[in-house]
């Protein structure tokens, strides 16, 4: 009797394991997209270990059959086949955002989230609309053409006819778009009729017509002399959002040697608000005359938490001129400056 209780005893345990198996594996017919920079690798096998059958490059859209959390993979349908994935390396779309994104072979642009939220800085143009995607933020939409009403300009002594105004660019919008893993990826304007996505890990620009994402032989990506710019006034949202992880930014890159440049005027804010600069060794204000500044973002962060409040300080190099000698390594807290402006493009 006792050897007959300890095999049902054991039967019940390999039946409860294979429950417990089948259950931790969805089935699910969902499109997804390759999130590994480097690609992924598929196999026959479910252990991800033997028979490595194709790879797929950063961006490729993938057909997923199932997947299991616990043991973190992924059955994709591929060329007729099901194969095998690490699921870490790919992302579940919804049918919104498989229909209104963008893919190409090196990025994407992640539209059809459904959670938006609206930043709104003192200015119209420094407000910023951003969407998140399982408590990340995926995607930011914001003005990078902003024109002031004409009564502004005259109001600030700005020489400018009516005709000269309204020969102006109206409002243009960008999205830029963050990856699974955090990564700072594109760009997705307007120019006249037509986008353009413009893919920073390669440096290569797409135009967008009829829907489908079409290579634009002759457009040179001009992120190369803004990626610091737009890596800055991310940085200024998520300070603005108390997020402690900022966007990772990409390799071929040197973000470090561009300059930006910051004017302290009074054209959009009604106000003249000074910059204030910290001592990078106790981060006391620093005194300083500069009607605007021009600095490399050196983006090494200092988080203080005090008193229930947080100030990002960031590291930055100022840069001298003929104008104004006034140059060094500083300090700059992004919730500061997020109060009042961003960097215009």
């Amino acid at each position: 009797m006792r050897k007959k209780g300890l095999l049902l005893f054991i039967i019940l345990i390999v039946i409860s394991s294979c429950k417990k198996e089948k259950s931790s594996t969805e089935i699910i017919t969902s499109d997804g997209v390759v999130t590994n920079f480097e690609g992924v690798d598929l196999f026959s096998t479910e252990d991800l270990s033997s028979n490595k059958k194709y790879h797929l490059d950063y961006a490729s859209k993938v057909k997923i059959v199932s997947f299991d959390k616990v043991k973190n993979r992924s059955k994709i349908l591929y060329k007729n086949q099901e194969l095998y994935v690490s699921l870490r390396d790919i992302e579940l779309l919804s049918k919104t955002e498989d229909s209104q994104s963008y893919f190409t072979n090196d990025c994407y642009c992640l539209l059809g989230l459904d959670r938006t939220k609206t930043i709104n800085f003192p200015t119209k143009y420094d407000t910023v609309h951003y969407y998140t995607k399982d408590g990340k933020i995926r995607l930011i939409k914001e003005i990078t053409s902003y024109q002031p009403s004409y009564e502004t300009y005259i109001k600030h002594d700005v020489e400018i006819s009516r005709e000269d105004y309204n020969s102006e660019t109206p409002d243009l919008y960008s999205y830029f778009t963050i990856d699974k893993n955090g990564f700072f990826i594109g760009n997705l304007y307007k120019v006249m009729n037509t986008s353009f996505l413009e893919c920073y890990n390669k440096k290569s620009s797409y135009a967008i017509t009829d829907g489908l994402v079409k290579l634009q032989e002759n457009s040179g990506i001009s992120a190369e002399f803004t990626y610091a710019m737009y890596l800055f006034n991310t940085d200024l949202l998520y300070a603005k959002v108390s997020m402690d992880r900022f966007v990772k930014t990409l390799p071929n890159f040197d973000y470090k040697k561009e300059e930006i440049y910051i004017e302290q005027g009074d054209l959009y804010l009604e106000k003249i608000t000074n910059i204030k600069l910290y001592n990078v060794d106790n981060l006391e204000p620093v005194d300083y005359n500069d009607f605007a500044i021009v600095f490399n973002y050196l983006r090494e962060f200092k988080i203080i938490k005090k008193d229930g409040k947080e100030k990002y300080f960031v590291k930055i190099n100022v840069v001298g001129n003929e104008l104004s000698p006034f140059s060094g390594e500083y300090y700059i807290d992004l919730k500061e400056i997020a109060m009042f402006a961003s960097i215009p493009d």
